[in-house]
């Protein structure tokens, strides 16, 4: 996702701003003041778990708690993994990218960070790299009533250290409870991709979204375009999919021949995958859509085409046991700088419009008792909530 969502996402932002103002909506913005929020997920007890990219400095990574009602948020783990890096033009943070919750277990996935550099436009590794584990899993194992605490647990970069060389790491809140993290797997930053002009040249990987099922979790690489299949315990990480890239319809009048994927989550359904799909410059509308991937053969099939720039998916059982999806769109238009939005696709074949207006939303969480849906919006750094 690092290489595709450039300083249009600002112009966007200003777009959907001033397009809310006057305007009566069917959505509220709960919470603010968050580090480039990225994936929005249930918690225990009427919470929810935010992952944040982090702040313009390193290591501001961060897992936040809050309370769906009042939009309360309160640092649950600090100190995470994250750097500014200069991949999509302007400088802008890049850290924690995605997490999932299995009982008492975190996992926290890790982008980027500085660990590679664009020069002359290429990119090249930086070789000062911020932190020790960029493009990792992390597992957490939390307290009981963790969203409840109200101090948070500092990662300091001695505990990054020890989790690079293969230790457990014990960190202790200012209330004297304790986690202990272990990393899972720790991939490669880069691969080398020369140019006759930089031999040098490589491309980044970007972890960007993660799901599991039974001994296995499986996470999506935005840069490499890819979905691995990684050991729960051992790490050991394969290919289970690569998203192949797809004509470029404008080619001849702006961008190359071909767009790339850029998978950014996974959602699984039964034995399938919903893979989201982006798609990189020129970021053409209708050219993004849904994959499923099968688990067990990584065959794909499309479940959702003609979408502008997807972000998130979730599907639903309609009341004849069908399957509709919602979908979120990073932007209806990136080049138009248009806003984001939420849509419902139907098992009919009909297509509704949930909320049309959204500045640059990266996830969402829906509440099933409610309908309500919890959106994550990664540039003004805000959570909205959508009401049915």
């Amino acid at each position: 996702m690092r290489k595709v969502v450039t300083s249009i996402a600002t112009g966007i932002f200003l777009t959907v701003y001033f397009s809310l103002v006057g305007v009566a909506q069917t959505t509220t913005v709960i919470t603010t003041g968050l580090n480039r929020p990225t994936k929005v997920i249930s918690g225990p007890r009427g919470s929810l778990l935010v992952s944040e990219a982090g702040a313009f400095s390193p290591n501001t990574g961060r897992v936040v708690v809050i309370d769906r009602n009042t939009g309360v948020m309160h640092p649950l783990i600090t100190g995470l993994p994250s750097a500014v890096d200069n991949l999509s033009g302007p400088p802008d943070p890049d850290g924690t990218t995605a997490i999932l919750l299995e009982g008492q277990s975190l996992y926290i996935v890790s982008g980027v960070g500085d660990a590679v550099t664009n020069i002359g436009g290429a990119q090249v590794p930086t070789g000062t790299d911020s932190s020790p584990i960029f493009n990792s899993v992390l597992q957490v194992f939390l307290p009981p009533h963790f969203e409840s605490l109200h101090s948070e647990f500092h990662m300091t970069i001695d505990d990054q250290n020890d989790l690079a060389r293969g230790r457990w790491v014990w960190i202790r809140n200012a209330e004297g409870r304790s986690i202990i993290v272990r990393l899972v797997v720790n991939m490669p930053d880069y691969k080398p991709e020369p140019t006759p002009t930089h031999p040098d040249a490589v491309r980044s990987a970007h972890l960007y979204g993660i799901d599991s099922f039974g001994w296995y979790l499986y996470v999506a690489d935005a840069s490499y375009n890819m979905v691995y299949r990684i050991n729960k315990f051992t790490g050991h990480a394969t290919v289970l999919a690569e998203m192949p890239t797809r004509p470029n319809p404008l080619f001849g009048t702006i961008g190359g021949p071909t767009v790339e994927a850029v998978p950014d989550n996974v959602r699984r359904l039964g034995r399938k995958l919903l893979i989201p799909e982006l798609t990189g410059f020129p970021f053409v509308a209708g050219l993004a859509d849904v994959k499923a991937v099968d688990m067990r053969t990584g065959e794909q099939s499309t479940i959702i085409s003609g979408l502008a720039s997807a972000m998130d998916v979730l599907p639903v059982e309609e009341p004849d046991c069908r399957t509709g999806y919602y979908a979120l769109e990073f932007s209806a238009n990136q080049l138009g700088g248009a806003p984001g939005r939420l849509r419902y696709f139907a098992a009919d074949g009909s297509v509704s419009v949930i909320a049309p207006a959204l500045a640059t939303p990266t996830s969402m969480f829906r509440d099933e008792r409610t309908g309500s849906f919890f959106v994550t919006n990664i540039f003004p750094g805000t959570i909205t909530r959508i009401d049915p």
